[in-house]
């Protein structure tokens, strides 16, 4: 709020009443102000003007929402990482080309040095160019990632303003956004939708603009960078893909690409009309400079011997160790705390050759970054309090758990993938939910006889139900929910808010497709149709009618609004996604669960009984709900899974907490709602997998090689062996499976198969089924009655002889051809054919089914507009229709590929 008084030039010559005259000169203007209040108060005279900047337009305050919640979280981050001083980091050289025009007379454009500690000059000259194209190169652990992340800090700053240093924003500068490469399919979605999908959509860790038109519009314009990392980490044929979209990329849209330097120059597409630079082994000037710099001063006589050893022997293994910043950062940070000997990194007798003094540095960090520290009360554990060898047990299982899922993010709802999670948090599930069902009965039993109305009533036939009906409500409503939102079920949900009610709404519109709608709108009405034509020609038909509105119809539809995939804005960290998915669990425990027994006390009443009656079916039919709907949510899961993990030494109980930690003293990264290993050497170091031994470092620059291809490719310098798991994961050639039959010559590539039908698909139906009849033999206590286990038996008994069937019948017949004309592929009566002028690329695939990714892999072809459309059962997902499912890992038999690279003429992209 400004205040606003009337001024004058004048002086008081004592006129008027008690010696005062009104202002000879009023200014009574305000120009360019941004006040929300003006109060005038004094003398006034004239008319006040005011002249306000024009309103701002919706995609103005779109932008500057975004650039704020932007440059906060990655400050954050980047504090956390423990870079030193963000003014003056470790100067990391880059070779710099600037432009994509070469003077005349020479090949390529000139080159020049960049440091990063001069971070604005890089940013001023990218903000200059014509075409916003950055290309970020350099090898492992060489410091893209962390060039990237104060890159966004600072142009986020600029973007805003600094109000302390009065530096005004600048709308000019684009609003960056730092963004992982691993969550955009470029072969099915273009660069600009997928931007505006994580504006848009609930992403974990990215700010949601309100509205789709906002965010088209930040695209549209260019008022949005995304800086793009992780090319490196995908397979070729991605990097292909995502390198041709790039390019396709209006020159408006600018981007910043880091990607390793072998990985980038091994592609057979090369980034157009970018800039690039290229990250410089780190000198050894430079690295004893920083870690002098960083260390407490009662430590430099420690720091000598290594110091002296850099200075004498450059190009020796502690020269070439601490040539990449990521490997300065763990001397650094591994001996920080006091009992820590730095000059065990001179010893040359101990650590002989580059790699051993990284896997030194890799493992002597996990007990300096578990340090004690300072104990709040409130925590179960003091941060750093933690066993240093247990913890690195601990880390290292959670590697050896995303290197099994070949991912470098954790995300906590997802523990219960883990193997002994998987096989023990189910039955565990079951028992506690027989358990709960057992002992309501057991207490509403004794308050029914003790106090109820109508004693002479015989509830054993009908009252003992209400827990197996709410039950049966509450899986018919999970259900409804799971077919809305899909693979996204089992992700955290939103921070429940009842006030905020809309942006809910939007929420589960985004996350449903038509058909999912449809389908899900049919599981709630088809019953809930049923259940009211039954209840109008039921005896006492009014109690059917409330129970079948109040205890199914709309408990389903407040569970639709509670279940919605969790917002960016309201969850940007684990812990906060934690926190909303247990308030939403909370909200399911105190408003479905009390609706369903509601419908269940209301039918009781209308039928008759008394009070009592009514709160003891309430109470039978909360339980029955609580059963399904809070037992089988994401943090119930989280919780069963997490303790099982813990009993098996896997994990400490307070994983969150221990994951807190490990973030705080650098191990971890957190990239939104997940956490990340701080480089992936360090996650493969941890998970017994050794790293491809790096190239000695240089600190002379030589002439460095063009990036475009002007002649004759060169071939590919030779790969890393491969590990043991990806030897294990390969399937074998088509030929030696049995009862496969290959022909294959210059001509033609044919297989013929006969293979047996193994429907798993009803199992986890059939399993729901038995566990109702488990806990409708819990509620009725006949745990000594035969046909009480008949009925739990049947289930699997049932399921057992559907597969007994499939295996009975005739095996079906697959073949599949492959020739100088196209694909053909048949199953059973089913067949494809893709020629291949309407073929666009042919790559491995995720299996599609009914509306899910499947747990199998095979390869698919994407066809050219207007190309016919195979069966149904041959169409996947994302324009892809599937040629044969072969393998549970995203491989090809070897034979296979090598007919699709000889035939497919470089649509093959394996």
């Amino acid at each position: 709020m400004d205040t606003l008084r009337g001024g004058r030039d004048g002086r008081d010559g004592g006129h008027g009443r008690d010696g005062w005259r009104p202002p000879s000169e009023v200014r009574n203007i305000v120009r360019d102000s941004t006040i929300e209040y003006l109060v005038q108060a004094g003398w006034i005279q004239g008319d006040l003007v005011v002249n306000l900047p024009p309103p701002r337009e919706p995609v103005d305050t779109a932008a500057e929402e975004l650039a704020r919640s932007v440059r906060a979280q990655w400050s954050a981050e980047v504090a956390a990482w423990e870079l030193g001083d963000f003014e003056g980091p470790l100067a990391v050289r880059w070779l710099a080309r600037w432009g994509t025009t070469a003077p005349a007379g020479t090949a390529e454009p000139p080159t020049r040095p960049a440091r990063s500690d001069r971070l604005g000059d890089i940013a001023d000259t990218l903000l200059d160019l014509d075409a916003r194209r950055l290309l970020v190169l350099g090898g492992p652990g060489s410091g893209k990632s962390t060039l990237l992340a104060m890159t966004v800090v600072l142009l986020a700053g600029r973007h805003l303003g600094d109000v302390t240093r009065r530096m005004p924003g600048d709308r000019g500068v684009p609003v960056p956004l730092l963004l992982s490469l691993e969550s955009w399919d470029a072969e099915s979605v273009g660069l600009r939708d997928w931007l505006v999908g994580r504006l848009t959509e609930d992403h974990p860790g990215l700010p949601r603009v309100t509205g789709a038109h906002p965010a088209r519009r930040l695209v549209r314009d260019g008022r949005v960078l995304p800086v793009l990392d992780g090319l490196d980490e995908l397979p070729d044929h991605r990097r292909a893909a995502v390198v041709r979209e790039l390019n396709a990329t209006p020159r408006e849209l600018g981007f910043v690409l880091a990607s390793r330097t072998h990985e980038y120059r091994t592609l057979d597409v090369r980034v157009t009309g970018a800039s690039d630079i290229e990250a410089l082994p780190v000198g050894p000037r430079d690295a004893a400079v920083h870690l002098l710099r960083t260390a407490d001063e009662q430590r430099h006589e420690r720091w000598g011997p290594v110091l002296d050893e850099l200075a004498d022997h450059p190009e020796g293994p502690l020269g070439q160790a601490l040539s990449t910043p990521l490997m300065i950062w763990l001397a650094r940070r591994a001996h920080r705390p006091a009992h820590t000997e730095p000059a065990r990194l001179a010893d040359r007798t101990r650590l002989p050759t580059r790699e051993a003094v990284e896997r030194h540095l890799m493992d002597t960090v996990v007990p300096a970054a578990f340090e004690p520290r300072a104990h709040d009360t409130e925590r179960l554990h003091a941060p750093g309090h933690w066993n240093p060898a247990r913890a690195r047990g601990w880390l290292a299982f959670l590697a050896r758990e995303l290197e099994r899922r070949r991912t470098g993010e954790f995300a906590w709802w997802r523990l219960n993938r883990a193997r002994a999670a998987r096989l023990l948090a189910m039955p565990t599930l079951v028992a506690l939910c027989i358990v709960l069902a057992e002992s309501m009965m057991a207490i509403v039993t004794r308050v029914e006889d003790t106090y109820g109305d109508s004693p002479q009533f015989d509830h054993d036939v009908f009252d003992r139900n209400y827990l197996f009906g709410a039950a049966v409500m509450a899986t018919g409503i999970q259900l409804t929910t799971l077919q809305w939102y899909g693979d996204r079920f089992w992700e955290p949900r939103r921070r429940a808010n009842p006030f905020k009610a809309g942006a809910a709404l939007r929420s589960a519109s985004r996350a449903a497709s038509v058909r999912r709608a449809l389908t899900s709108l049919a599981i709630l009405v088809v019953p809930g149709a049923l259940l009211l034509l039954m209840a109008q020609g039921a005896y006492e038909s009014d109690a059917f009618t409330a129970q079948a509105v109040l205890g199914y119809i709309l408990p389903a539809l407040v569970m639709l609004v509670i279940a919605a995939p969790a917002d960016t804005v309201d969850a940007a960290t684990p812990d906060e996604l934690l926190a909303s998915e247990r308030r939403a669990g909370l909200l399911t425990l105190g408003v479905v669960a009390p609706l369903i027994g509601l419908g269940s006390g209301a039918h009781s009443l209308l039928t008759g009984h008394g009070t009592v009656d009514f709160w003891v079916a309430f109470a039978k039919g909360v339980t029955g709900a609580v059963i399904v709907l809070v037992a089988v949510s994401p943090w119930c899961l989280w919780v069963v899974s997490k303790a099982w993990l813990a009993v098996l030494g896997r994990v400490p109980w307070s994983l969150m907490e221990f994951l807190r930690d490990a973030y705080g003293g650098g191990l971890l990264q957190r990239y939104g709602g997940t956490y990340r290993f701080r480089h992936l050497r360090l996650q493969e170091h941890l998970a017994g997998h050794p790293a491809a031994p790096l190239p000695a470092a240089s600190t002379t620059v030589g002439p460095r090689q063009p990036l475009t291809v002007t002649g004759p490719r060169q071939p590919r310098p030779a790969a890393p062996p491969p590990r043991l798991s990806e030897v294990l994961d390969s399937p074998p050639p088509l030929h030696e499976l049995r009862g496969h039959t290959v022909v294959s010559n210059d001509d033609e590539y044919v297989v013929d198969a006969r293979d047996r039908r193994l429907p798993l698909g009803h199992w986890p139906l059939c399993g729901l089924f038995m566990v109702l009849a488990a806990v409708r033999m819990a509620a009725t206590g006949n745990w000594d009655n035969a046909l009480g286990w008949t009925s739990v038996l049947f289930w699997p008994a049932l399921a057992a002889f559907v597969n007994l069937v499939a295996f009975l019948l005739p095996k079906m017949h697959l073949t599949l051809r492959i020739d100088h004309r196209g694909i053909v592929a048949s199953r059973g009566r089913r067949r494809a054919a893709y020629p291949w002028e309407d073929v666009l690329a042919v790559r491995v695939r995720q299996v599609y089914v009914r509306g899910r990714d499947q747990r199998v892999y095979g390869p698919h072809v994407r066809l050219r507009p207007g190309a016919p459309e195979p069966p149904w059962m041959f169409r996947g997902r994302d324009g892809w229709y599937l040629v044969m499912a072969l393998h549970f890992r995203e491989s090809v038999p070897p034979d296979l590929a090598g007919a699709l690279t000889r035939f497919s003429g470089g649509r093959w992209q394996g």
